[in-house]
């Protein structure tokens, strides 16, 4: 543990990804890549599922190493790194469908809030702290999550959001604490904390600025890596159930 909750807490930001929603990777890869399977033979294209797993690897692969360094890497250089990965031309009828596995998925299939996190959310509302989002998006752009959001009843839960895309820069730039804390109307670091489950960029980007940091370790218990000294990047508190978050605000 680390410094203790702010005196006066006026905001809370929360990441997205395994914070406020579960990403559940697996599953969504795997029904991009029976959608790529099916659009590609559908051109007359046939290739194996691994061929094709390969080439999402290889976009992941990219995206990380854009994210690393700050530099926008979103779902139509993903697309054209796949279809240069797999050698393969298509129609741009067809392409824009593949982008679409990314940008537009099957809202049967929306990822899921993680538990209790609604709660937690109503009850710093309800205690007239503000609420926003701050989050690193990957290929799937803010557009998107916000429909997630969305269709669990829980955008407007948020009086300012801080995506990636929008914004300009990734997580740890404080620019994008900023930009959140312009958002809410809430100048003093001091008085906000962040939520997330990323030592590098939640942890250390809250902790950089000046806020209390948690983080949430209920879906992913980051463990950092001893290459970029993150292991040894802590929250100012550690929990495992969004229950548990008022408290370690010291709200209840």
């Amino acid at each position: 543990m680390g410094a203790a909750p702010p005196a006066e807490l006026r905001a809370v930001t929360f990441d997205f990804w395994n914070t406020l929603i579960r990403a559940d990777d697996a599953g969504i890869r795997d029904r991009r890549l029976a959608a790529w399977l099916g659009l590609l033979a559908g051109e007359g294209i046939d290739l194996e599922g691994d061929v094709v797993r390969a080439a999402q690897r290889h976009a992941s692969v990219r995206f990380e190493d854009h994210w690393r360094v700050n530099r926008f890497y979103g779902a139509q250089q993903a697309v054209h790194d796949m279809l240069e990965h797999l050698g393969v031309t298509v129609s741009p009828s067809i392409e824009a469908s593949l982008l679409a596995t990314i940008t537009d998925p099957d809202p049967a299939h929306d990822p899921q809030p993680t538990p209790n996190v609604r709660e937690a959310i109503d009850g710093l509302r309800s205690r007239g702290v503000k609420v926003g989002i701050i989050c690193d998006v990957g290929l799937s752009p803010s557009i998107t999550l916000r429909r997630f959001l969305r269709g669990h009843d829980m955008l407007d839960l948020f009086d300012h959001w801080s995506f990636s895309d929008e914004v300009g820069t990734f997580k740890p730039d404080p620019a994008i604490f900023a930009h959140a804390r312009d958002g809410l109307v809430v100048p003093d670091p001091a008085t906000v904390a962040h939520v997330g489950d990323l030592r590098r960029t939640d942890i250390a980007g809250a902790q950089g600025v000046g806020s209390f940091a948690v983080r949430y370790a209920g879906i992913f218990d980051d463990p950092g890596t001893p290459d970029e000294g993150t292991h040894q990047v802590d929250g100012d508190a550690v929990i495992t159930d969004h229950a548990d978050l008022l408290s370690v605000l010291g709200l209840t």
